[in-house]
């Protein structure tokens, strides 16, 4: 792995540990709250398996998950130059102003485009410039994210769906921790799973993940 976004994840890992100790005081939304490290991993590696060259993110917070996908692409593009091989979406502008930072530290920058604001309203803008076929557009997306709001996941899943290739994956992270998400994650798993288009799973790794391919 790159070793720049090595090192900014190992820290971004002890202050996450920190904040859940209650070392660090913060407003519940000021924390991180970010995926696992083996979660983390796990998407590194389906990204560079598939050989995936765009991400599209739903909920970036201080850019945890952001860079195992960053570290993955710059794997599968080599010596390529990537700009804005990664685009994320958060609302919250002290989470975008911490994310960026750590961005700029890890030499990530440029191949990350972050979208500040509602993420209903981004994606709607999104949706006009990503349009293509389903032959191989390059502006069409390998990987989707959902990390954000869970009272919107249908939304956001509905949304993404059409700027995702054929046999591009759309995940879902907290399909099964913590508990309060349950009910929410459960309309969200009836939903996906009720689609033709749509073959889905949920892999027991972190807080649940749910992986939904795109079929022809």
């Amino acid at each position: 792995m790159d070793t720049k976004i090595a090192s900014v994840l190992t820290a971004l890992e002890k202050q996450a540990l920190a904040e859940n100790a209650g070392e660090i005081e913060l407003r519940r939304e000021q924390m991180m709250q970010p995926i696992t490290h083996d979660t983390g991993l796990f998407y590194n590696v389906l990204t560079i398996s598939t050989k995936a060259r765009k991400v599209l993110e739903i909920g970036t917070s201080a850019g945890y998950s952001t860079l195992w996908f960053a570290a993955a692409l710059k794997y599968n593009y080599g010596t390529k130059r990537t700009v804005n091989a990664i685009v994320t979406v958060e609302s919250n502008p002290l989470k975008v102003v911490a994310a960026k930072k750590n961005f700029i530290k890890a030499g990530a920058e440029n191949m990350i485009k972050v979208l500040e604001g509602n993420a209903l309203s981004k994606l709607k803008k999104l949706i006009n410039n990503y349009q293509g076929n389903d032959t191989g557009d390059k502006k069409k997306f390998d990987i989707v994210f959902l990390d954000a709001d869970k009272e919107h996941l249908i939304e956001y899943f509905d949304l993404v769906l059409p700027l995702v290739r054929i046999g591009g994956i759309i995940a879902a992270d907290n399909v099964l921790y913590p508990e309060e998400y349950r009910l929410l994650m459960t309309k969200y798993l009836e939903h996906v799973r009720g689609m033709k288009n749509v073959r889905s799973v949920t892999v027991p790794i972190g807080n649940g993940e749910e992986l939904s391919v795109r079929l022809g």
